[in-house]
Parts: structure tokens; sequence; C-alpha cells
């Protein structure tokens, strides 16, 4: 579908701007009624047209609030605009080159077309049907409010938008299906993927900036796809799904989430996280949405990462030492770990959930129950780590009835004394050990079932040597 913006060159007469969407149509052809562009202010609008030229176009003198146009299928460049001129318009299908004025511009670009625009005012607009567009604020004053159609049939690929704000100014973007960007921030972004899949890679920081790039999106059916190559990115995805990957030869930190948290010390609220979650090896702090079967994997690096679980059927992969995974009260939610750098593990909380938990395989791990579930768990050994058997650590955090449900470990290696090698523990917190029944299986393996004073049942499965209390159960 293509829709047109009436762009009105004197009362009798305008040009014809296409888009592909009639969102972004309408959102131009809004903005324009209520500035300089309807028919009843006839003359008002003093459009140039310029024969094509390789260098700087020389334009006429503007009208007050004039505009300018380029109908012809060359590249024009127009310099800086007489700061008369508050509408810069591309019908034709070559690439219009503009520096902004410090008053703010409306640039209006069809699906022909491609623009670049550096701008230097606070408020400017842009609406762009298409193409391969570079738009960047000059300084950290200037702002900009743009909207991108997407191709048409919303196809990835074809309509492109790179963004430079790394001089610290305003951006707030809506984009269409199917737009590609590229974002290099300051601090001051917000990208909103209005529909179908919408690619955006973050890039570099400006310096000195402190805020953040906030990528969200409008609606459900939305795919938010989020390249990480910078740190301080908020992606609140919303009712849509997201697939967040890193995009840097370094990993950087995102932040994913919705509804309301506190990232330091600062209370941060965002529309809640109802879609589906795909992670690839991103670091940050990165929670899943509600509609369960996501899944996501840390990254490698030192940078602790953290994923909580959303929904039900959620897998957690964590990959890099000291990372945490919060598993909530979801059923059926899994969490799984890879194999980390010697001597560290990760840190496990489960709730009054259920599934399989995994540490990493060199042990060192820290599994906290905080509610009523039932899980597996198994928390490996590695015979190689300085001729010892690193055990994990599982705890007994909960407080309401119930205590910590039904917990059964796989590979508990009990500790024989307390000053012995580095084996596994379970820390009851506030709990007693109302019974210990260890059953022998021969061979010296036996199964073990524990009865907490909060109603916790722990099951240690064929361990090597009975569970005791002494050294084994309470360190």
């Amino acid at each position: 579908m293509t829709v047109a913006v009436t762009v009105f060159t004197s009362a009798a007469a305008g040009l014809l701007v296409s888009f592909n969407s009639a969102w972004a149509a309408n959102a131009a052809q809004v903005d324009l009624d209520a500035g300089a562009n309807p028919a009843a202010q006839a003359g008002l609008l003093q459009y140039a047209t310029p024969a094509a030229s390789a260098g700087v176009v020389s334009l006429p003198a503007a009208a007050s609030l004039g505009g300018v146009a380029n109908r012809v299928n060359s590249a024009m460049n127009y310099g800086v605009l007489d700061p008369a001129y508050r509408v810069l318009v591309n019908q034709g299908s070559g690439q219009v080159v503009a520096v902004g004025s410090t008053h703010d511009t409306t640039v209006v670009s069809g699906t022909s077309g491609s623009v670049l625009f550096a701008n230097q005012a606070p408020a400017s607009k842009i609406f762009l049907g298409g193409g391969n567009n570079v738009l960047s604020n000059t300084n950290a004053q200037a702002g900009m409010t743009v909207v991108a159609d997407g191709p048409l049939g919303g196809g990835l690929g074809g309509n492109t938008l790179l963004l430079d704000n790394h001089a610290g100014g305003t951006m707030s973007v809506a984009a269409g299906a199917g737009m590609l960007i590229q974002l290099y921030a300051g601090g001051g972004e917000a990208i909103v993927a209005q529909s179908g899949t919408v690619v955006v890679i973050g890039g570099y920081f400006g310096t000195g900036q402190t805020g953040v790039a906030t990528i969200s999106a409008a609606s459900a059916g939305t795919n938010l796809w989020v390249g990480v190559a910078l740190d301080r990115m908020f992606i609140t995805p919303g009712a849509a799904d997201a697939f967040v990957f890193e995009a840097a030869f370094q990993e950087r930190g995102a932040t994913l989430f919705g509804g309301t948290r506190v990232f330091a010390g600062q209370t941060i609220s965002a529309p809640a996280y109802t879609g589906r979650t795909t992670v690839l090896g991103a670091v940050g702090y990165l929670e899943s949405g509600s509609a369960g079967g996501s899944i996501m994997s840390s990254g490698t690096s030192q940078a602790a990462t953290t994923l909580v679980a959303g929904g039900a059927g959620d897998i957690l992969f964590l990959n890099g030492v000291d990372d945490t995974a919060l598993l909530g009260d979801q059923p059926g939610v899994i969490m799984t770990a890879g194999n980390i750098t010697l001597g560290g593990g990760v840190k496990v909380t489960a709730g009054a959930g259920s599934g399989q938990l995994y540490g990493a395989l060199d042990g060192f791990n820290d599994f906290t129950f905080t509610g009523a579930g039932a899980y597996t768990v198994s928390g490996f050994h590695d015979t190689s780590v300085f001729g010892q058997l690193p055990g994990s650590t599982y705890r007994d955090a909960a407080t309401a009835a119930g205590g910590a449900g039904a917990i059964t470990i796989t590979d508990f290696l009990p500790r024989q004394t307390a000053g012995g090698a580095v084996f596994d523990r379970f820390d009851p917190g506030a709990a007693t050990i109302a019974t210990l029944v260890s059953t022998p299986l021969g061979g010296g393996s036996f199964n073990n079932v524990a009865t907490l004073s909060d109603g916790t049942i722990v099951t240690f499965r064929q361990t090597f040597g009975a569970v005791h209390v002494a050294g084994t159960l309470i360190v």
C-alpha cells in the first residue's frame, strides 16, 4: 500500500510525497497541516526546485516560513539552510543533503529518496517514507522527532536509518515494520517499534553522557531485535517479542525488563513485559517476558549477568563467573549453566516453581531456595581443581509455610569432617533438622532424606557415604 502526503506550494498546487504506511503518512500530514502547509496559507511556502548539481545548490531568498523541495531524481546538496526555510521536502529519487539552521525544521522524504540531515535545532521533525537515511544532532541542545516508515510489505531490508546522536542531543523515533536502524547513542534516545520486525543496533555513547538509550515496542505482534554494542541500553518490549544479541567485539551490558524496577537507586517504570524472549550471549540485567517458553543465555565475559525468568518453561543458560539466575514462582522453569571459568560458579535463586537446575561443571555454585517449589538439582564437581572436589552450597532461605518445598540433589558429595576438602554443603538457614534418614544402597552408596522444621524435604540421592548433620548439613 502506497499513500501520499500532500505538501502545498500554493492554494491550488502541491507535491505528493509517497509513504508505504498510512500511520506514517498520517503523522507527516498532521504535522504539516498544523504548520505552514495548509492551502489557506497560500504563498507562505515558497518551494525551490533547483537543477541537479554536483556542488552545493544555490537557492533563492526564502519567504517567511518558506520551504525548499527537490523534485528531480538526482542528489541535491543544499548546504546550510537559510533560517527562513522551515520545511525541506524530497520528492525525487536522489539523496538530499542539508544542514538545518538553528530554527526547527520539518523534513519530509518519500519512498524513492534518501536524506542526510544534520540538525542544529531543539525540536525538528523528520518524516521518512523509505530509502537509506542518515540523521544527526550536531550539539547537546539539538533534538528531533522521527517517523521512519518501513519498506513495502514490512520485510527486512530496503529501508535503513543511521542515527548519530553522540553529541548528546535527544532523538525520539517511531520505526515501521522492516526498519534496520544503526544507533550511535549519546544517552538521549527513545526508539519505538510500531509493528512487524524492527532491528536496532546500538553503538557508541558520547563522552560524558550518563543517560540511556531506550528501545521499546508499541504493540503485541511486534518483533524487536536489538544488537547490543553499547552500555546503558534499556530494552522494554512491552507486549512484543524480543531478540537480544551482542553486536560488538567486546560484550556490553543491557537492561531488559518490564514493570517498575530500581536501577542504581533510580526507579524506572515501563509497560509490563508480556512477550517472549530470546537472548544470545548478552550481559547485564535481563528479564524474560511472561509469555513463557523463552530462552536466555548470558555472555562469557567477567561482567556479572543476572537472568530473570518471567514465564513457565523459560530456559536460562549461565556462562559467566558469578552470573545469577532468578527463577521466580513459575511452574516448569528450567535453569542450566555452562562450563564456567575455573574457580568460579553461578548463583541461582529458585522460588515456588519447579524444574531442573544445573550448576557450573566446576562446582563452586550457590543455590538458594526461597519458596515451596519442587526442584531437581545437580551441582557438579571438577577433580582437576587443586586435587580436590570443589563443592556447591544449597541454602534454605524460605520464610513461608511449606519452607523450600521438595529439593532433590543428584550429586551431593558429603563433607566428611568440618575441616575436610571443599565438598558440598546444605545450609538449612533458620530451620532445624527434624529427621534425617540414610538408607544404604550397597557399595558405600546411600539415599538420604532430611525433613526440616519449616516443612522442607531434601533428598540426597546416591551419595558416596551417608549424609550426616555434623560437618555436612550444618556448616
